[in-house]
């Protein structure tokens, strides 16, 4: 996770040199194996996880469920920490994780002290939380946008910062450019954040360690840092009756400061005071926005993506997510095999999802004889996760084909309240079978693609037990955050203030440097959704698919009104029975892209397949 700095990492012989360090000085080290590992990657891994247990490491931190699977297989002793890329964010996910052999986990950063506080009291695992340091917008392992765009991906240490771009608020119906109440146009460009001063209820709740983001930071600066932390705990430690803050140490700190303090969502959210709305103190700016390619009339005849080697030329199933009750009949009435219900309910439907609507959802499914996937949110803090619990119980009856399943906690909710086939989405991030078996032992029966991978390693995945799923068209979510944009630049609040309902009066975009508009969607708890700014239409090249083994190709269209979604199922529809029938004789018709072109106006493009991680790089 350093390779912007690869003179930041170590050697095997420095990290062995490391250890002993360490340990002469009585102090322990940890290793971070927090990439997230293709198939052919994690070929590597036994013996880098037996050498890093040779040199008697302390613990291993990993985001990826396959390093943990891998490291059980070989017998690894040494004691395993969840990243806070795994994204645990509720009780549920911690009990997977404890069944796993995980010792430690780094908690999600939305997660306030209260809410660790209780989670503490319902687990024996040791619990991680940061407390100082470079942060980012959206939910940790949720920000898509710099691997689908540059092919440099967060989840693999190279994150271009997308959200320190610059950009407008703007009408997505009318493209008016709408005022807002900041000094600047840097909307997601998140404070650092700094802890220090509230120790004692950090301490309280129950966190056994405090992490400072120092990942690429000169000794410099992480030298009189870890000390202003050192002291502040041995004072408070050595007479906690009598501590009081040492405001003279913080103002030393502030001196050496990159970026401005908050204390981000420790104590509830903080909406607008957690933004350096100017710009003026970003230390670097990674990146600024770039025109994502459009597809043309020419790019159709010219075509970019490779066709699979060998495969299975079994048929795959079009999988369908849908936004509305409306949206997803449909659908069904128009060729979708398997249809999923998204897990939010955004602004821009007409309504939310109620029980009864999966009720009659489900009961369609099974007249046409096809599969209804019930889905569950993206995201599930606390206060979440028992209306999700309520939700799995509920669907127990009703008896849908399964589940779509969307982190950790709903993984191991889904399990154990229901009987019901799981179906992993790419929230989960799951980008080898060794994580994909894992997930097996919670009823998981297939999973999908990673957004951000590019076609190459796309292709690579079906390469195992576990049936896997690729989204060819939709609107992609590059992040999701639980900051709200229109409260925050409209009105100065947070979703737990109170503010007058503006993402219900109009639909909202974020224009970029290039004129881009990227849509920005709000859903039923104010938390808010970004996605590129075209959509993904792989219509042309669903040739490319012949062949690849996938199980199902899924329209992730859960923005798209009945109207649209009917007819854009359709024709993904015949398009793939044309192509199945007859694949020797199959051509594409441009009178098929106009028809798609004329129902949803564009722009397209190939979205990550063409731009998106590619490992051999």
């Amino acid at each position: 996770m350093r390779l912007h700095r690869k003179d930041f990492n170590f050697t095997l012989e420095g990290l062995s040199d490391a250890a002993a360090y360490a340990h002469e000085k009585g102090v322990k080290i940890y290793v971070t194996v927090n990439n997230l590992l293709t198939n052919a990657e994690t070929v590597e891994l036994p013996a880098y996880l037996s050498f890093l247990q040779k040199i008697s490491v302390d613990g291993i931190i990993t985001q990826d469920l396959g390093v943990v699977r891998i490291a059980r297989k070989i017998g690894l002793t040494v004691p395993i920490h969840a990243s806070v890329m795994m994204n645990v964010h509720n009780l549920e996910g911690l009990q997977l994780l404890e069944e796993q052999g995980i010792s430690r986990v780094i908690l999600g950063r939305e997660l306030t002290l209260d809410d660790i506080k209780l989670l503490h009291s319902k687990t024996s695992l040791e619990l991680e939380y940061f407390t100082h340091g470079d942060m980012c917008f959206a939910q940790s392992s949720q920000c898509y946008h710099s691997g689908m765009v540059f092919g440099k991906s967060s989840n693999r240490g190279r994150c271009l910062k997308p959200c320190r771009w610059a950009f407008d608020l703007v009408d997505r119906k009318t493209k008016e450019v709408i005022p807002v109440q900041v000094p600047g146009p840097y909307f997601m460009a998140a404070n650092d954040i700094c802890l220090l001063p509230f120790l004692p209820e950090v301490i309280s709740s129950g966190i056994c360690s405090l992490k400072i983001e120092g990942r690429m930071r000169p000794s410099e600066f992480l030298g009189p840092l870890v000390s202003f932390y050192r002291y502040t705990l041995d004072q408070y430690y050595a007479d906690p009756v009598g501590y009081t803050f040492d405001w003279d140490k913080f103002s030393k700190l502030n001196d050496i400061r990159t970026r401005d303090f908050s204390p981000l969502y420790a104590f509830g959210n903080p909406g607008p005071a957690s933004i350096g709305y100017t710009g003026k103190q970003e230390p670097r700016f990674f990146s600024r926005a770039v025109e994502e390619p459009v597809i043309t009339i020419e790019d159709i005849k010219n075509y970019p993506l490779p066709s699979p080697e060998t495969g299975s030329a079994a048929k795959p199933l079009l999988a369908v997510k849908a936004g509305s009750k409306e949206a997803a009949l449909a659908a069904l009435e128009n060729g979708a095999d398997l249809l999923y219900t998204s897990g939010e309910s955004f602004c821009s439907q007409d309504k939310p999802w109620e029980i009864a609507d999966f009720q009659e959802v489900i009961a369609r499914g099974q007249q046409l004889g096809k599969k209804v996937v019930a889905g569950v949110p993206r995201i599930t803090m606390p206060w979440e996760i028992e209306r999700t619990n309520f939700f799995l119980e509920k669907l127990q009856e009703l008896k849908p084909d399964g589940i779509l399943v969307t982190n950790l906690g709903t993984v191991y909710a889904a399990a154990k309240i229901t009987g019901l086939p799981l179906y992993a989405d790419y929230s989960c991030n799951i980008a080898n079978q060794e994580a994909a078996c894992l997930l097996q032992d919670y009823q998981v029966t297939q999973v999908t693609a990673p957004l951000e991978f590019c076609f190459e390693e796309i292709l690579a995945l079906p390469e195992g037990p576990l049936p896997v799923e690729a989204v060819i068209h939709g609107s992609l979510p590059t992040m999701v955050t639980d900051h709200c944009l229109p409260a925050a630049l409209l009105e100065g609040t947070t979703k737990h203030q109170i503010c007058s309902g503006s993402c219900r009066k109009r639909s909202f975009g974020l224009k970029d440097t290039t004129g881009q508009v990227h849509i920005l969607e709000v859903d039923q708890d104010c938390r808010n959704h970004i996605f590129l700014a075209n959509e993904l239409a792989l219509l042309p090249y669903l040739r490319s698919f012949y062949g690849a083994g996938f199980a199902s190709l899924r329209l992730e269209i859960p923005l798209y009104k009945a109207k649209d979604a009917a007819a854009v199922t359709k024709l993904y529809r015949t398009q793939l029975d044309l192509l199945w029938e007859d694949p020797t004789s199959y051509a594409f018709s441009e009178s098929c892209w106009d028809q798609l072109c004329a129902l949803r106006k564009g722009p397209f493009g190939t979205g990550p397949y063409t731009t998106g991680v590619n490992v051999k790089e």
